[in-house]
């Protein structure tokens, strides 16, 4: 009986599912279609996800599934309030305001749509896709590395200038098919979430396409010259080892894990001449920021949680700021893309909108983060890795992720959607 009400339900939900994946593909390719494929409409494409966005509500509304909570109810409330103050008391500009509207209207609800339509194979397809994109993204980051700055492979959004951003040693952060470094650094904290899980679980995947995946990792993550990316994704292993340690047979696979990684770290680095020079640049990278003022990264996510609370007890009770925080934004406010409010993610949402607005705002991804993660430390063991594997990535993003950036938006509502779907599926075998 239940293997008919899941096979109406995978019918029903082919669409909705389509649309997702659609979704996610945009997502990995969106800045490969302005700055290569489709120049001219670098500016209309910074949206192009979101009619894909706005069909996926509906088409869930349709199917009847359920997504509406409390966090999609009270981000609503606060956006909607958010932008009335903007228009009537704020900067007035209905299209700035629009856009940052859009954050919480038609992205942040597609988390708990893929949290409930998602199975555990969905997600494991996902995870097969991300270990293949994998290997092609290190292979176009490789080539951004090695190439000057003026290279094809190098170009700007709309086709000018550089995508290329300042590292060390003469070498430059690239941003790969994404329209800039931090789009990069999201995809290999999330695709390291399903190299990790590949490993220490016992799901069906291709040795071959894992083992080179896994080497791609490797060599990527010093091209990237992004701390960020390093740091997440040894938080990332971190989280996998931990939801893996459940039995004395995950333990030793575990075990087998770091052996297998630890034998092609030193394999690449007795015979691969890029990931030495690589790691040259990246640990250059990591002393020069040392001596400047906020470099340590450690401090900069800790002064992302401290300084909201002192802008916020210093902030008026309301703002009429909303999308003037987004560097879209600001250019259509002032003809430049800067940051007008803030580059910390939280200090944004809190000076778009206020104490009140903003604060709840914050506050509730504060508590999304947390409550996801209590709900996959609380799994009986056999359930616990995908989804605590995926909080190694996904609490970051919900807490201190750039969503005024479109790609950061787009990698933690499908990050945390997956995990909230791996949440979902001890419920969904009951």
């Amino acid at each position: 009986m239940n293997t008919v009400k899941e096979q109406d339900l995978e019918r029903a939900y082919k669409s909705l599912k389509i649309a997702i994946w659609l979704y996610f593909l945009l997502w990995v390719f969106e800045g490969a279609l302005r700055k290569w494929i489709l120049p001219g409409l670098a500016t209309p494409l910074l949206i192009v996800r979101d009619p894909i966005a706005i069909f996926i509500i509906i088409r869930a509304f349709y199917l009847k599934v359920k997504f509406i909570n409390g966090y999609v109810v009270l981000s609503a409330i606060f956006t909607l309030l958010g932008l009335a103050i903007t228009l009537t008391f704020g900067h007035g500009n209905l299209f700035v305001g629009l856009y940052g509207a859009r954050i919480m209207l038609i992205h942040f609800p597609l988390i708990f749509i893929i949290g409930a339509v998602f199975t555990k194979e969905d997600i494991l397809k996902t995870g097969r896709v991300m270990l293949a994109v994998n290997i092609l993204m290190t292979l176009i980051i490789y080539l951004q590395f090695t190439s000057p700055q003026t290279a094809y492979i190098n170009i700007g959004l709309g086709g000018e200038g550089s995508a290329g951003f300042d590292g060390a040693m003469g070498y430059f952060r690239p941003s790969g098919t994404f329209s800039f470094t931090t789009g990069l650094s999201a995809f290999y904290i999330l695709a390291s979430v399903f190299v990790f899980y590949f490993w220490l679980s016992k799901e069906r995947c291709s040795k071959l396409l894992l083992i080179s995946s896994t080497i791609a990792l490797l060599i990527a993550l010093p091209l990237t010259v992004s701390r960020t990316a390093v740091l997440g994704v040894f938080l990332v292993g971190f989280f996998a080892f931990a939801g893996s340690a459940t039995s004395i047979k995950s333990i030793i696979r575990l075990i087998s894990t770091v052996v297998v990684i630890l034998i092609l770290f030193t394999v690449l680095q007795k015979t691969t001449s890029i990931f030495n020079l690589g790691t040259q640049v990246f640990m250059s990278r990591v002393d020069t920021a040392k001596g400047q003022e906020g470099g340590s990264i450690v401090m900069r996510t800790i002064n992302g949680f401290t300084e909201p609370v002192t802008t916020l007890l210093n902030a008026p009770l309301f703002e009429g700021n909303l999308g003037m925080g987004t560097n879209a934004g600001a250019q259509m406010l002032t003809g430049q893309r800067k940051f007008l409010v803030s580059e910390g993610e939280l200090n944004r949402v809190g000076g778009e909108q206020g104490l009140i607005l903003g604060g709840g705002l914050i506050v509730l991804r504060l508590v999304l983060a947390f409550g996801v993660f209590f709900s996959s430390i609380k799994l009986p063991g056999n359930y616990k890795l995908l989804p605590l594997t995926f909080c190694g990535t996904a609490l970051f993003l919900i807490t201190q992720g750039q969503w005024a950036q479109p790609s950061m938006l787009g990698c933690a509502v499908i990050a945390t959607g997956l995990l909230i779907a791996g949440l979902n599926i001890k419920l969904n075998t009951e």
